[in-house]
C-alpha cells in the first residue's frame, strides 16, 4: 500500500519487508482474544498470512523479508542489523571511495522460526471434599440401609447400625462382633438384684441364675482374666449349654443375640446382630456415640456430654472422650486433629477387615475368581453403589454381583480407592481396564488417579528406553471412549509432538484413527507444516547464495590479479 508513495518521494532509501507478531502463528487465538481490549476486533484464523504470502509480496517488489516477534524476542536484532546493512550499501554509489563500504554483506537470509513445544497438560487430581465421606457415613446411619447391627435401648427403642463401622472405629465393639454367636444362642449378663444396678461388674465365679430371652436358650459372656478377651465356657450338666460373663467384660452391653429383622429402609427381612444395652443408656448420648465412631466428629452443642463421655469411657472410645474434655475445657479447635488421627488410624483398620473378609457382606464374581466386601462402606462413598443396593434391583437382595470383564486386581484397587480415598496400584494392574471399571462406577477421583498412573508409568518407560509410541496410540482412543479425558490430552500431546517418528513407525496405526483425531494431528503437529517449507525453502535458498559468494569472490579475485604481475626476478 505504502510502496509507490515511498519510491516516489524517497527513491533511494532501502525499504525491508517486516512481518510483525509471528507468535499468533501457533499461539491460541482464543486466548488471545480474551486478553484483549473489550472494543478490539477480534483475531481471526484468516488474519494470520503464512510465510509464503509475505515472501511473494516481497519478491514482487524485489525487497528483502523478515518476520518478527516481541513476544518471543525472535527476528528483532536480524531486522536493525539488516537495515543497517541495507543503508549502508545504498551508500556505495554517493561514497564509492570508502572501502569499507565495499566490505558490507548484502542483507542476510533468516533462519525460519521454530515454535516452541507445548508443554505436556498436568493431570489434576480433584481435591478431597472434606465433609463428603464424613456425610454420607453420617446418611447412611440416618437411613441405615444394609444394616447388620440392632441395639435395643430400655427395651423398646431400636437403633440400626453397620458392624463394619463399628468394628473399626472401636475395638470394643469389634470384639464383641467376633465372637460366634448362632440364632439359637444369646449371651446375656446375669440377673442383678435391682435394675439400678446393671452397670455393677459381677464375680467371674458368679453362680446366680441366668436370664434367658424368650425361645432362646440361654448363655452368657465370661472374661479372661489373662487378656481381657472373650472365650467361651462349656459347662456340662443336666442342661449343658455355653456360659460366659458379658457384664465383667463390659458394663455397656446386657446381651447379644441373632435374628432375622427386617430393615428399616427396605422392609425385606435379613439376619442382624441384636444387642440389648444397659438400660442406664439413654438414646440421644448413646447416638452422638455412634454420629462419632461413623464420621469422627462431634458437635460442640450436644447437650449431655457428661453422659457421652461416660458411654465413651465405658466403650473405650477414648478420641471421643479426650474431644468431650476439650469442648468442656474450651479447647475444641484441637479436636480437628484427633479427627484425622482418627480416620487415619479407621482406613488401617479397614483395609485389615478387606484383606481378612471380616464382617464382609456381599462378594463380587469377577472373571478371575472372587473378592469379597462391605456393602455400608460401598454405599457411602459411591452413589452407583448405593443404587446398586438400595434401588429395585435384583442385587439389592442378593449377596453375590457379577462384574463382567473385570480382573479381581483391578475390582480389589476400587474397593481400597472407596474405603481409604487413595489408589495403591499393583504391577499386574492394567490401568486401562481401572479406567473402565472408575468410569462404569461414576468415579472422576479415582479416573484421575488412574490417569496420573499411567502417565507416571508412561514417562518412566520412556526415561528407560522404551518405546511408548504404540502404547500411546492404543491408550488414545480407549481414554476417549471411557471419558478419561486428561489421558486422552497427554496422549494427544505425545503423538503431535513426536508425529514425525510416530508416523515413520506407526503409519497404518494414525491412519486407523478417527477423522478427528488426524485432523487434531495436522493442527497441533511439531514441528508444523509451515516451519518445514520455510525450513526446505531456507536450506534452498541458503544454498543459492551461497554459490552467488563463491561466483562473486571468483570475480573480485580475477579483478585484483588483472592490475598485478610478478617480475620473474621479484619471483
Amino acid at each position: 500500500m505504502w510502496y509507490m508513495e515511498i519510491k516516489h518521494f524517497c527513491p533511494r532509501t532501502p525499504v525491508i519487508l517486516v512481518g510483525c507478531q509471528l507468535d499468533l502463528r501457533y499461539a491460541d487465538l482464543e486466548a488471545v482474544n480474551r486478553a484483549r481490549r473489550p472494543l478490539a476486533r477480534p483475531i481471526k484464523p484468516g488474519d494470520i498470512l503464512p510465510p509464503e504470502s509475505g515472501r511473494e509480496v516481497a519478491k514482487e517488489l524485489g525487497i528483502p523479508y523478515y518476520e518478527t516477534s516481541v513476544f518471543d524476542q525472535f527476528g528483532i536484532k536480524d531486522i536493525f542489523d539488516n537495515a543497517i546493512r541495507a543503508a549502508l550499501i545504498s551508500r556505495r554509489h554517493l561514497q564509492f571511495w570508502k572501502s569499507h563500504l565495499r566490505k558490507v554483506q548484502k542483507p542476510l537470509l533468516q533462519a525460519p522460526f521454530l515454535p516452541p513445544k507445548a508443554p505436556p497438560p498436568l493431570i489434576k487430581i480433584p481435591e478431597v471434599i472434606s465433609g463428603n465421606r464424613s456425610r454420607g457415613a453420617r446418611l447412611l446411619l440416618d437411613s441405615p440401609l444394609c444394616a447388620d447391627v440392632l441395639f435395643i435401648l430400655q427395651d423398646h427403642t431400636h437403633v440400626f447400625a453397620h458392624k463394619i463401622y463399628l468394628s473399626t472405629s472401636s475395638s470394643k465393639f469389634y470384639d464383641l462382633f467376633q465372637v460366634s454367636v448362632d440364632e439359637s444362642q444369646c449371651l446375656v449378663v446375669t440377673e442383678r438384684h435391682a435394675r439400678d444396678h446393671l452397670m455393677r461388674t459381677l464375680s467371674l465365679d458368679t453362680e446366680e441364675e441366668v436370664a434367658v430371652l424368650p425361645n432362646l436358650s440361654p448363655c452368657s459372656l465370661r472374661a479372661s482374666k489373662s487378656d481381657g478377651t472373650l472365650r467361651m465356657m462349656s459347662f456340662s450338666g443336666k442342661h449343658r449349654r455355653t456360659k460366659l460373663s458379658l457384664a465383667s467384660w463390659s458394663k455397656a452391653f446386657y446381651s447379644i443375640h441373632k435374628e432375622s429383622v427386617p430393615n428399616p429402609v427396605t422392609g425385606h427381612p435379613a439376619p442382624m446382630t441384636v444387642v440389648k444395652m444397659d438400660y442406664s443408656i439413654q438414646l440421644g448420648p448413646f447416638s452422638a456415640v455412634l454420629r462419632f465412631l461413623y464420621t469422627g466428629e462431634l458437635d460442640e452443642r450436644e447437650k449431655d456430654l457428661m453422659k457421652i463421655a461416660q458411654i465413651a469411657e465405658i466403650l473405650e472410645v477414648f478420641d471421643l472422650r479426650m474431644m468431650v474434655e476439650n469442648i468442656m475445657n474450651k479447647e475444641g479447635f484441637m479436636n480437628q486433629e484427633i479427627t484425622k488421627a482418627f480416620h487415619v488410624r479407621k482406613a488401617n483398620r479397614i483395609k485389615e477387615c478387606l484383606s481378612k473378609n471380616t464382617f464382609t457382606d456381599v462378594t463380587f464374581r469377577l472373571d478371575d475368581g472372587t473378592i469379597n466386601a462391605h456393602k455400608p462402606l460401598l454405599i457411602s462413598s459411591c452413589d452407583w453403589m448405593a443404587a446398586l443396593f438400595g434401588g429395585s434391583f435384583m442385587e439389592s437382595a442378593n449377596n453375590e454381583v457379577a462384574f463382567p470383564n473385570t480382573s479381581r486386581v483391578c475390582m480389589q484397587a476400587v474397593l481400597e480407592y472407596l474405603y481409604t480415598n487413595t489408589l495403591s496400584p499393583t504391577a499386574e494392574l492394567d490401568p486401562m481396564e481401572l479406567a473402565a471399571l472408575a468410569n462404569r462406577l461414576c468415579l472422576p477421583r479415582l479416573t484421575a488417579l488412574t490417569e496420573q498412573y499411567a502417565v507416571n508409568e508412561l514417562i518412566k518407560a520412556s526415561k528407560e528406553g522404551q518405546d511408548i509410541d504404540g502404547e500411546v496410540l492404543t491408550y488414545l482412543e480407549l481414554a476417549q471412549f471411557h471419558n478419561a479425558n486428561q489421558l486422552a490430552a497427554w496422549c494427544l500431546h505425545h503423538i503431535c509432538t513426536h508425529y514425525n517418528s510416530v508416523c515413520a513407525n506407526y503409519r497404518k496405526e494414525i491412519k486407523s484413527k478417527s477423522p478427528e483425531n488426524q485432523e487434531y494431528f495436522e493442527k497441533h503437529r511439531w514441528p508444523p507444516v509451515w516451519y518445514l517449507k520455510e525450513e526446505d525453502h531456507y536450506q534452498r535458498a541458503k544454498k543459492e547464495r551461497e554459490k552467488e559468494d563463491i561466483i562473486m569472490n571468483k570475480h573480485q579475485s580475477r579483478r585484483r590479479w588483472c592490475f598485478w604481475s610478478t617480475s620473474p626476478a621479484v619471483a
